[in-house]
């Protein structure tokens, strides 16, 4: 059987959970008593996945759970995702989930995933309207595209939405890797590193390599014809601001059940 690990990225500050996040760091913010960080081990554990990574940066020394091994981004104020996973390079192995550390998933959510085979793919929300109408006065001052292939791949995601036209689904931060995905993910940022241009502008995304999103690097795996996606319906909340951590206190055990 398949060992598969997580790496969750967590340096972030978690600005817009000020003053929650004054001395502590974003994923241990508490939804319902519990910190997000906690919500996804144990959805994790439960799903058989036990060998879990943390990319820490600011207010690390508050992340303390036994169940977890910590990797520490010593530029976790000047850079963002991408750099960030690649401080945890050397756990890449197997099968990889990934997550960023501000959401809070369904087990059912992740096993679909641990279900489905693909070298890289991403979690889509197909019924994302009805939650960013509940977060956002304007959906589409947030929402970003996702636009699907045939055989449930990826053409696009990431990008500024003009229209609900270019959003068939909404990535929600939740991965899967192949061991041949992670190597071609990697191979694909060390080329960009050692490449001026594309340090500059990586991957045409106008921002510089360590200023990257991991949406940044999937949109131009997506263009390759390497990304494909598992579709969900809700059974998950992102936290980015106190009105995020409202509707996710809110709703947990229904969406969650």
């Amino acid at each position: 059987m398949r060992t598969t690990k997580a790496i969750i990225l967590a340096a972030g500050q978690g600005t817009r959970l000020r003053p929650l996040t004054d001395d502590i760091p974003k994923c241990m913010v508490r939804v319902n008593e519990k910190p997000i960080l906690e919500w996804q081990i144990e959805v994790l554990n439960a799903c058989g996945v036990d060998e879990i990574t943390v990319v820490t940066g600011y207010k690390e020394e508050e992340i303390t759970d036994s169940r977890v091994k910590k990797v520490f981004n010593p530029q976790f104020e000047s850079t963002n995702m991408v750099y960030s996973l690649m401080c945890a390079e050397n756990d890449f192995s197997g099968d990889l989930i990934l997550a960023y550390g501000d959401i809070i998933y369904s087990r059912q959510v992740l096993q679909s995933v641990l279900n489905n085979e693909g070298d890289i793919m991403v979690v889509s929300d197909e019924q994302w309207q009805s939650y960013w109408e509940e977060r956002f006065d304007n959906p589409l001052s947030d929402a970003e595209t996702f636009i699907t292939g045939p055989n449930r791949t990826v053409k696009s995601l990431g990008q500024k939405a003009e229209s609900t036209d270019q959003i068939q689904g909404q990535f929600t931060g939740l991965m899967k890797f192949s061991a041949s995905g992670s190597e071609e993910l990697k191979r694909v940022y060390h080329k960009c590193k050692k490449d001026k241009d594309c340090r500059k502008n990586s991957w045409g995304s106008g921002r510089a390599l360590e200023n990257t999103y991991m949406t940044d690097i999937l949109n131009f795996l997506s263009q390759k014809s390497s990304v494909s996606y598992v579709p969900i319906r809700r059974g998950w909340f992102e936290i980015d601001d106190i009105d995020d951590l409202k509707i996710a206190s809110q709703n947990i055990d229904e969406i969650l059940q």
